[in-house]
C-alpha cells in the first residue's frame, strides 16, 4: 500500500494530471467525461471508443477513490488504474474473432454467431442435433445427430456423428449404433482426434435381475463410454471403452451378483437406484475430457450426480477395480451432488435435482480444474423449482487423488460459485447447460425458454439472446487465438 506521504502527493497531483488530460483533448471540457463499455481484452478503454486516450485518463482522474474508473477490477479507482491507462495508451488491439455455436435439436442446423448475433457460419446435418456441436481447434465441427433407424429409442437418442471440415464439407458420417449399443445425448472431441461418446449398452431383463436389479420389467440399458477413432468416411475403431455395468453394487440379495454394503463403496453404483423406463436407466447426458489429468467427467440426470472416471486405463483395466494412473481401474474416482446414492446423505448435503451440462473448466480459464454444472432444480412438488449453475472445487490430495473420509460424503460441502436463486431462472427438467468462457464469464442456456445469456463472476447479465423457434441444449463459445480455435 502507498505510504501516507505518497497518497498526499497523489492527491496534490490529480488536478495537474486532469489538466494534462484536458490539454491532450480540449473537447473533454465541452462534452464531459463519459464511461462506455470496455472490451474484456481492452479494459483500459473506459469510454468504449476502441482507444485508450485522454478521455479514459480523465475518467480515472475524475473518479478517483470510487469504482467508476476501476480498470484492474479491485473495486476502487487508484494508482493501479492510472498505471493501466498509461501502459495501454493507444489503439485497442483488434477485436478477437469469437463464435458462439447454436445446435438445434429441433432442426438440422448448427449456426455460429458473432457478438452481435449475426450468423457467420452454418452447417447442415442429416437430422436434429442430440446435444451440442463442438468446434475442433482447426475449425472442423463434430455434430451428434439422430439416427432414426437405430435399435434404441429413448431421450435424446442419437447414433450418428457427423464431422465437417473447416470449409463446411461433410468428411465423416459415422453410425455409432448397433444392436449392442447406441450413442445418445453428448459427445466430446479429444485432442488426439478421437471422440468420446455416451452410449446405451443393452442387457436383457434376466441379466439385470441376475445382477441384483429388483424393480424391472424391461431390458436394462446402463450407460457405457466409447472412445472412437475415425478411420474413413463411414468407419471407425473403438479404441477404449468403459461400461457402467462393470461397476455396480446391490445390498438387497446376497445370492445375486454385486452384493455388498452400498455405503462402504462410493466407487460403485447401486443398481437399484431410480427407475428403468423402456430400458433407459442412468440417463447420462453430458461428457467432458480433461487432457491434463486424463480423466472423464459425465453427468447423470437419473442419479442427479456428476461423476469422474480414469481414462488412463486400458479397456481391460477399465472393466476392473485396479490399474491406471489412479490405481482404481474403472471405478468411480469422484462423484458429487447426491450422496444418498451411496448411502451417505444428510439433511443438507444434497445439491442436485436433475443435472445436465457438466464440464471441466479448462487450463487458462478462471477456476481451471474445477467442475461446472447446470442443476435443473426440479425438486419435489410444483412450487419450489429453480435452476442454478454451480462451480465446485473437487477435493484432491497432494498426489492428485480424490479424497473422501470413511463415512462422509465427497466434498465440497458447498459450491465455490453459484448463479441462480428462487424466482431467478428455471430451465425445466430437460437439457440445459453452462460453459466458462476465456474471459472468465459463464454462458448459460435455458432450453425451455429458448434463452442463452452470459453472466460475469458477480452474476450480472452482460449479454442476452433469445433463440426464437429453436431448442438449444447448450451453447459453447470459441475464440481464434494464434490461428487455432480455443473453447470449452
Amino acid at each position: 500500500m502507498p505510504s501516507h506521504h505518497a497518497m498526499n502527493a497523489m492527491r496534490i497531483a490529480l488536478p495537474t494530471l486532469l489538466a494534462l488530460a484536458l490539454a491532450l483533448d480540449p473537447a473533454l471540457a465541452l462534452v464531459g467525461v463519459g464511461v462506455g463499455v470496455a472490451r474484456a481484452d481492452c479494459p483500459a478503454d473506459l469510454s468504449g471508443d476502441q482507444q485508450v486516450d485522454a478521455g479514459d485518463l480523465a475518467v480515472v482522474l475524475s473518479s478517483w477513490g470510487t469504482a467508476v474508473g476501476d480498470v484492474t477490477g479491485d473495486g476502487t479507482t487508484n494508482a493501479k488504474d492510472l498505471a493501466s491507462i498509461l501502459g495501454a495508451w493507444g489503439a485497442c488491439p483488434a477485436a478477437p474473432i469469437e463464435w458462439t455455436l447454436l445446435t438445434a435439436t429441433n432442426g438440422t442446423a448448427t449456426n455460429a454467431i458473432d457478438s452481435t448475433g449475426a450468423i457467420v457460419r452454418s452447417w447442415t446435418g442429416a437430422a436434429g442435433g442430440t446435444s451440442v456441436g463442438y468446434l475442433r481447434s482447426d475449425g472442423s465441427l463434430v455434430r451428434p445427430t439422430v439416427h432414426a433407424a437405430g435399435t434404441f429409442s429413448g431421450p435424446a437418442r442419437g447414433g450418428r456423428i457427423q464431422i465437417f471440415s473447416p470449409t463446411g464439407t461433410l468428411t465423416n458420417d459415422l453410425l455409432v449404433s448397433t444392436s449392442e449399443f447406441q450413442q445418445h445425448h453428448d459427445v466430446r472431441p479429444m485432442p488426439n482426434g478421437n471422440i468420446l461418446c455416451i452410449v446405451w449398452e443393452a442387457h436383457t431383463l434376466a441379466e439385470a435381475q441376475a445382477a441384483g436389479r429388483q424393480t424391472i420389467t424391461t431390458e436394462f440399458w446402463p450407460d457405457s463410454i466409447l472412445e472412437i477413432q475415425p478411420t474413413g468416411t463411414t468407419t471407425y475403431n473403438i479404441v477404449w471403452r468403459w461400461n457402467m455395468w462393470d461397476h455396480l453394487i446391490q445390498d438387497v440379495n446376497p445370492a445375486l451378483a454385486n452384493y455388498g454394503v452400498v455405503a462402504d463403496h462410493p466407487e460403485l453404483i447401486d443398481i437399484n437406484l431410480g427407475l428403468v423406463s423402456g430400458g433407459n436407466w442412468s440417463h447420462c447426458n453430458s461428457i467432458d475430457y480433461d487432457p491434463v489429468r486424463d480423466e472423464i467427467l459425465f453427468s447423470s440426470r437419473a442419479f442427479s450426480e456428476v461423476l469422474v472416471i480414469d481414462h488412463s486405463t486400458t479397456t481391460a483395466e477399465a472393466a476392473t477395480h485396479a490399474g491406471g494412473a489412479r490405481g482404481r481401474g474403472g471405478d468411480i474416482l469422484y462423484r458429487w451432488g447426491n450422496p444418498g446414492n451411496y448411502g451417505r446423505s444428510t439433511a443438507t448435503n444434497r445439491f442436485l435435482y436433475f443435472v445436465h451440462g457438466a464440464t471441466w473448466i479448462d487450463e487458462g480459464m478462471p477456476g481451471a480444474g474445477n467442475i461446472l454444472m447446470f442443476n435443473n432444480g426440479d425438486r419435489d412438488g410444483t412450487v419450489n423449482d429453480y435452476s442454478s449453475v454451480y462451480e465446485i472445487v473437487p477435493p484432491r490430495d497432494g498426489k492428485g487423488n480424490y479424497s473422501i473420509a470413511a463415512t462422509n460424503a465427497y466434498a465440497p460441502s458447498a459450491p465455490a460459485w453459484t448463479y441462480g436463486a428462487p424466482g431467478q431462472i428455471y430451465g425445466g427438467p430437460i437439457q440445459c447447460g453452462a460453459f466458462r468462457t476465456l474471459d472468465g464469464t459463464t454462458l448459460i442456456t435455458l432450453n425451455n425458454t429458448a434463452r442463452t445469456f452470459e453472466v460475469n463472476s458477480a452474476g450480472t447479465v452482460i449479454w442476452d439472446r433469445a433463440n426464437t423457434g429453436l431448442t438449444i441444449a447448450r451453447a459453447p463459445r470459441y475464440r481464434m487465438v494464434n490461428g487455432v480455435w480455443v473453447g470449452p
